[in-house]
């Protein structure tokens, strides 16, 4: 089958990570980049350049993402006579839709394509008219834990950006406890009691930083609190050799078993208690990062989420 992508070429982005999980099962895959041509080439010759490759390419199926870079009549002649299907990641923002242009510009797009797959937020999709079906985030096969470095070494460490002034919060106080590091942009005016690492860190960075860390931690956001696989974080962070420390919530459970394959707290004492505790049980610590490592890459990998976007097979959680 052939199948169009539209979306990120970055190799760590989602729609990359889909475009090598199509191939492995066989489909011919074309990623158009649509945010980085329109910003090389113009907007203008952005449409019809994708247009013109899509043509070329025939898709079978058009997978869509955010489709910032596309003009609508753009994205409804990609799918026109074609199965089809977006995803959306950032499903909490669609409070946004009536004051935000880039929310309501996706939410449009989504309008527009057959089926709506989210990995949080569904009701509240479905409920604004949407064809919306859960499909939760994954992580790429391809990520591995990598040799401890020393010079990236913390008991936990947190990779994310600093845009949530109550996950901000939440670290200066764990910080009074633990040894915490943190990577990723936005955290300047914090850095004096978070350990901020300045920068953030992808691929084998990334990896380096999880294999080094006895705990890698998650915090929900608050606009998609109670929903902790809003994001990929947690599943990316076990691949790449973690021990994952992260807020449960809706079906936390479901997804991956706490104190087998992850550590679920509910507040911010209980965090600091079961770092503490796991902190000082390393055997313990290595068996739930082992366990955890194994059923990911059996359970939540982009291989295991692309059928859906073939059949719209509902997603059944493996626990």
């Amino acid at each position: 089958m052939r199948i169009l992508i539209v979306g990120s070429r970055r190799h760590w982005r989602i729609e990359s990570c889909f475009a090598r999980a199509f191939a492995r099962a066989g489909h011919r895959t074309l990623l158009l980049d649509d945010r980085r041509l329109a910003r090389t080439v113009g907007r203008g010759a952005a449409q019809r350049w994708v247009r013109f490759r899509a043509a070329r390419f025939r898709p079978d199926f058009v997978l869509l993402s955010k489709c910032l870079g596309l003009e609508l009549d753009t994205v409804a002649a990609l799918v026109k006579d074609r199965d089809n299907a977006m995803w959306y990641s950032d499903a909490q923002w669609f409070t946004h839709i009536e004051t935000r242009d880039d929310i309501r510009h996706i939410a449009a797009a989504a309008g527009i394509a057959s089926r709506l797959w989210l990995p949080a937020f569904v009701e509240e999709w479905r409920a604004m008219g949407y064809d919306a079906r859960h499909l939760p985030f994954a992580g790429d096969r391809d990520i591995v834990p990598v040799r401890p470095d020393p010079a990236v070494a913390a008991d936990v460490a947190f990779l994310g950006t600093g845009y949530d002034p109550d996950r901000a919060k939440f670290l200066v106080a764990l910080a009074e406890h633990v040894g915490l590091r943190v990577w990723g942009l936005g955290w300047s005016q914090w850095s004096d009691r978070i350990r901020w690492a300045g920068h953030p860190v992808e691929g084998r960075d990334f990896a380096a930083v999880c294999s080094s860390a006895a705990l890698t931690l998650g915090i929900t956001a608050a606009a998609a609190r109670g929903n902790p696989f809003y994001t990929d974080r947690m599943f990316i962070a076990i691949l790449a050799g973690g021990c994952y420390l992260g807020e449960g919530g809706r079906d936390a459970d479901r997804m991956l078993a706490d104190g087998e394959h992850c550590i679920w707290y509910q507040s911010l004492d209980e965090c600091i208690g079961r770092a503490k505790h796991f902190l000082g049980h390393p055997a313990e610590r290595e068996r739930i990062r082992v366990a955890g490592e194994r059923f990911v890459r059996e359970h939540h990998t982009y291989d295991q989420r692309v059928p859906h976007f073939l059949t719209g097979a509902p997603y059944v959680p493996p626990l």
